[in-house]
């Protein structure tokens, strides 16, 4: 049954939520029109992501427009915009695929002239014809990778060139994450059960199994640091390798929205972190007992009760730091 979502207090030209998160995405980045920012952006507003948070619609406006200066006409292409209902306005879900050329220079370097594209999500909480919260990730360690720049190498120099930002404890870095009132399902709550069921079997009870009876055989899967598979082996690998690096981890959802539209495959969003020491040999290296916090977004699309498709985004590039950091005031 498709969701009729109530737009009280927009402004009539955006009718409905999807319609204003890629029309103003569009008239923001794609027409440049950066100024208006301070209309669709509530004036306290935060932005969190895991290197750190924003607070204002100023600090989101000037952010913009340094990132116009060092990528040219940068485009975020809406992939899709998952929506949920809120008692008023709407939260919304949009993954997004960037495009666009590095021209400037900037802490990455000297521009480079090199053509990238990448993945990324922002999860937004809208009212009143305003953004008022944002959650937003990219999967910065492949795009910093089609800079010519190695992501691990560029991680840890976050971390040892600025400690206090990412050693802030997993406690710290996950309640950015967390929503304010618990865990929140917006949507049918027996499909968004499933994802979560399904989420901690692979993720805390290590049952890889899962991936087995819970995705089609042929699920199409697009993880951290550029990585797109098909078929169940490589998604449970990518568990698996995640895990051995923080075997005393929890995952923990936060906020799902279950979207069922006509003649449109169920999707579900969700916002989560996997939290624990970086205290086994896997995906990230020799151990260091450094905490790590890993904050993720996920969409998931599902055929006949199964997922099919799924794109976790993370920034790897957010975990070295935190690594590099803790061995920085360690030592």
């Amino acid at each position: 049954m498709e969701i009729i979502m109530g737009m009280q207090n927009f402004a009539p030209e955006f009718e409905t939520p999807e319609q204003y998160i890629i029309d103003i995405t569009y008239i923001i980045w794609e027409e440049e029109n950066v100024g208006r920012i301070r209309d669709w952006y509530a004036p306290v507003c935060p932005i969190r992501s895991p290197h750190g948070v924003m607070n204002t619609a100023e600090e989101i406006l000037n952010e913009t427009l340094e990132q116009m200066h060092v990528f040219a006409k940068r485009k975020p292409l809406a992939d899709d915009v998952i929506i949920g209902d809120k008692p008023s306005g709407f939260y919304s879900s949009h993954r997004v695929r960037s495009v666009g050329r590095h021209v400037g220079d900037s802490e990455l370097g000297p521009a480079t002239g090199r053509a990238y594209q990448g993945l990324g999500i922002a999860d937004c909480l809208c009212r009143d014809n305003q953004v008022v919260e944002e959650w937003k990730l990219r999967d910065h360690a492949s795009f910093v990778q089609q800079l010519g720049i190695d992501p691990v190498a560029h991680g840890l120099s976050l971390g040892k060139n600025n400690p206090k930002a990412y050693a802030i404890g997993n406690d710290a870095m996950r309640h950015r994450w967390v929503d304010e009132i618990g865990l929140t399902i917006l949507g049918d709550n027996t499909i968004a059960n499933r994802i979560i069921d399904t989420c901690d079997a692979l993720w805390n009870g290590n049952h890889l199994n899962m991936v087995a009876e819970q995705y089609v055989a042929a699920a199409r899967f697009e993880g951290p640091s550029g990585h797109l598979s098909y078929g169940r082996e490589p998604l449970s690998n990518m568990v698996a390798s995640i895990t051995a690096s923080l075997p005393d981890a929890r995952f923990e959802p936060h906020h799902l929205i279950v979207r069922q539209q006509n003649e449109r495959a169920v999707r579900v969003a969700m916002r989560w972190t996997f939290c624990g020491a970086h205290s086994g040999h896997g995906r990230y290296g020799a151990p260091t007992n450094a905490p790590v916090a890993i904050l993720g977004i996920s969409h998931f699309e599902l055929h006949d009760g199964l997922i099919a498709n799924e794109w976790m985004v993370v920034d790897e590039t957010a975990i070295y730091a935190q690594i590099a950091a803790y061995q920085e005031i360690r030592d």
